[in-house]
């Protein structure tokens, strides 16, 4: 499958937004009412993050239309020993339309990630995988960390 990656832009929140809500209608289980109420507000929240760089977004596109899309939050973070930055990264919903999975895309799309964390640069990438993902991430160099969360709402 011949393809191209680009990268987004804040013309592109609606697409990104659509593709968030579908990563969280297969792996989250959530309905499509819900999701139809959050696409409007996740679009005008990717636009204005990706215009100001806090949220940067690859897309796959073959013959014009996006098939994949990844995207890299960008935020503050006290340094640590042995770097240099401010800055860390949360990979967030990397999404493969059907039709295309498994053929490389994801890791395509994760390559830009990666190449572009390690050159702005940021001290460290998470994220939180699918179960079908988690082999993808764990060749990339991914690992477990020693960190816990607490949820301050519903969602």
């Amino acid at each position: 499958m011949s393809y191209a990656i680009r990268r987004a832009a804040p013309e592109d929140a609606a697409l990104l937004a659509e593709h968030r809500a579908r990563v969280w209608r297969e792996v989250g289980g959530w309905d499509d009412e819900t999701m139809a109420l959050q696409i409007p507000i996740w679009a005008a929240w990717f636009y204005d993050a990706v215009a100001d760089g806090r949220y940067r977004s690859w897309i796959a596109e073959k013959d014009g239309e996006a098939i994949a899309s990844g995207s890299l939050l960008v935020y503050a973070a006290i340094p640590r020993p042995g770097s240099e930055s401010d800055r860390e990264g949360r990979v967030q919903s990397v999404y493969v339309v059907p039709d295309a999975r498994r053929r490389g895309i994801a890791r395509a799309l994760m390559d830009e990630i990666i190449a572009h964390a390690r050159s702005i640069p940021l001290i460290r990438l998470v994220l939180h995988p699918s179960d079908d993902a988690r082999p993808l991430y764990a060749v990339l160099g991914f690992s477990a960390l020693d960190e816990m969360g607490l949820r301050l709402g519903d969602g």
